[in-house]
């Protein structure tokens, strides 16, 4: 039964089209342009025979100058890209074992970025990250790793954003920095980077709630709004240790345009002249980090 669950999987993974890797593989090599780099067979068979995929072939291999075959072992010499793809070893009972050999590509390009913001210093909520790769035209999977804190990989972005937990402590100064590794794979290349940082240097606000209490002399010149504009939920307490500092964005009603104005102390404040409409963000007082997002447009009538 054991032994029929391995064969199945492997499987499955050999017959996957190389052109639609979407997926991070669970075992694969990497080797630098020119490398030469060993495979082995993880079988107890003798008599093995390779094959090799890439994303328009499967083909066997046979002894070559740069395919040398050696028992279970296939060393590739000279690697370029047209020696990528699954290796996948054979015997008369079928698949028996499966590498992806990459090109690492690592040292030649500097557009595979990270980029992460956090809503909140605490630790219950989870870091935000995106990447950003602009000089290849290969389709990647990415995973990403917070290392700093010994955490797991996360293969699996939802709508293109990667959310990796953190043991930061939002009451105590943070002694190390966190170290984000990310990892990129194609049918035949393989990226690494990484991003140091601490936390509070990519702190960024979820936008606040924004509320209006009153509306006097309503739709005149002398119009005068009070709001209230609380903290987002995921903004760590008490909101006294951690000040925001807000701005607000409003539309004049007779000529449509847009003025800000900016506070820093309690949570009311007052807007005058007529306005249309109106939205909030916010940013740590203290670190001034970067704005939230704008909040979505209140009308004001």
């Amino acid at each position: 039964m054991v032994c029929l669950i391995r064969f199945t999987l492997l499987f499955c993974l050999c017959i996957m089209k190389m052109s639609a890797l979407n997926f991070f593989p669970e075992k694969f090599e990497i080797a630098e342009r020119h490398a030469s780099i060993t495979l082995t067979c993880r079988t107890d068979k003798d008599e093995i025979t390779w094959r090799r995929e890439d994303a328009n072939t499967i083909e066997n291999i046979s002894q070559s100058e740069f395919e040398i075959l050696s028992g279970r072992n296939l060393t590739v010499i000279d690697l370029q890209e047209d020696l990528t793809g699954n290796y996948t070893c054979w015997s008369d009972s079928g698949l028996e074992d499966y590498t992806y050999l990459l090109l690492d590509k690592s040292k030649e390009t500097t557009a595979f970025n990270i980029n992460c913001t956090a809503e909140t210093f605490s630790c219950t909520e989870k870091i935000k990250c995106a990447w950003t790769i602009n000089d290849f035209t290969d389709e990647f999977a990415f995973r990403l790793r917070n290392t700093r804190d010994n955490g797991d990989w996360v293969s699996q972005p939802v709508d293109g954003v990667f959310f990796l937990q953190h043991s930061t402590n939002s009451y105590s100064e943070e002694s190390e920095r966190m170290l984000i590794i990310g990892e990129a794979a194609s049918t035949c290349c393989y990226m690494k980077t990484e991003q140091s940082f601490y936390l509070r240097d990519i702190i960024k606000p979820a936008n606040p709630n924004i509320s209006i209490c009153t509306i006097k002399n309503e739709g005149s010149d002398n119009q005068i709004v009070e709001l209230e504009v609380e903290p987002p939920s995921t903004w760590p307490q008490p909101h006294s240790f951690f000040p925001l500092k807000h701005q607000i964005e409003y539309e004049i009603r007779h000529d449509g345009k847009l003025k800000t104005k900016e506070w820093e102390e309690g949570s009311k404040f007052k807007v005058r002249g007529s306005i249309t409409k109106l939205r909030g963000r916010c940013r740590d007082l203290l670190l001034l980090s970067q704005w939230s997002e704008w909040s979505e447009w209140k009308n004001v009538n």
